[in-house]
């Protein structure tokens, strides 16, 4: 059985960056620059060819080179693929839908789920279905200071995430009452994805404009 261990340590930073995994000088330089933002969480994208074989390597490999992070998948769409990711030793999920069955999955192994919802219905279904957080997905189609503070207005107690987020927008969902961002190439602005000084460089940035300077 695994510990919820994402859903803390999120809470405190506020900042969700996420990467592919194929390419390795990429995912080596995200993982050492968020440790070095104290930023505690990474997750990897499912997306793209040979991504489950990556995906699954870097789990095992991170954990092992970077113990302080607690290291998802990210993209899970059904409840095989998020067996498969917990098997590989994912301390979290995070899903672009809500899928009641892959939720059951992250609760049953004990770990934390963040699926994603573009609607209120959606945004309460993923929570009766185990939702740690719930992702805004996509979040870029919409208005979503104002969708967020809208659906906050009578539900102040859901915790919705927005991701690709920008550092530019960042202030404007605080505002509006995000709980949180996730974060990834947007972030960068043109900056080189391959170094970790750069990168740790805009997730302090980052930190800074959600609230929770490093």
């Amino acid at each position: 059985m695994n510990a919820k261990v994402f859903g803390p340590l999120f809470s405190r930073v506020g900042i969700l960056p996420a990467v592919a995994a194929q390419d390795a000088a990429v995912l080596s330089a995200w993982a050492d620059a968020a440790v070095d933002a104290g930023v505690p969480a990474l997750e990897l994208f499912l997306r793209g060819e040979g991504a489950e074989a990556a995906v699954t390597a870097a789990i095992v490999s991170l954990r092992s080179s970077h113990p302080t992070l607690a290291i998802g998948a990210g993209s899970v769409y059904d409840a095989a693929t998020a067996k498969r990711m917990i098997d590989a030793g994912a301390q979290f999920l995070v899903s672009p839908i809500t899928d009641p069955a892959t939720g059951a999955a992250a609760t049953a192994a004990g770990i934390d789920w963040l699926p994603g919802a573009f609607t209120p219905t959606e945004i309460s279904l993923a929570e009766r279905s185990g939702a740690t957080y719930v992702k805004l997905f996509p979040a870029a189609a919409i208005n979503a200071p104002a969708f967020i503070r809208a659906t906050l207005a009578p539900s102040p107690t859901s915790k919705i995430v927005p991701t690709n987020v920008g550092l530019d927008e960042i202030a404007a969902l605080v505002a509006a009452g995000a709980a949180g961002f996730g974060v990834g190439p947007k972030l960068l602005d043109g900056a080189d994805p391959r170094s970790a000084t750069g990168i740790a460089a805009r997730l302090r940035a980052a930190r800074e404009a959600a609230g929770h300077p490093a």
